[in-house]
């Protein structure tokens, strides 16, 4: 009878711990799945962002050229950064920020914004002899 009992006890262990293999085997392959979605996600992130910059970079040459450019193109010099224009009309300088979708001005660009908005532009001229 303890025999039988004993090999009962062994063979309870043996399942028991054979099943807490398979669940640690199962809990790993589901944390490496859940990893690979996880980067896949990333990845796939990356390049909508990447798209993105590169159509806003597109759009932001081309829009000169669009009836939602409001100046002469050819008064407009494109700096690219940390403004896109400067439209340099007869009275008056314009500055433009083209943005385009859900993209905000960074930091720099509010900085730039308020300081024209309150109006302390100059004008500074160096002469080389």
């Amino acid at each position: 009878m303890e025999i039988i009992l004993s090999i009962g006890i062994v063979f309870l262990t043996v399942v028991f711990m054979a099943l807490l293999v398979y669940m640690r085997n199962e809990k790993n392959a589901a944390l490496e799945q859940a990893e690979q979605r996880k980067q896949d996600y990333s990845k796939l992130l990356s390049q909508k962002k990447s798209s993105e910059i590169v159509l806003g970079q597109v759009a932001e040459k081309l829009v000169p050229f669009t009836d939602l450019f409001e100046h002469d193109p050819q008064k407009a010099s494109f700096l690219g950064n940390p403004i896109d224009f400067v439209v340099f009309n007869d009275d008056e300088v314009v500055f433009i920020e083209v943005k385009s979708g859900n993209s905000k001005l960074t930091a720099k660009q509010r900085r730039i914004k308020k300081v024209i908005q309150d109006k302390k532009v100059r004008w500074e001229e160096i002469k080389i002899k």
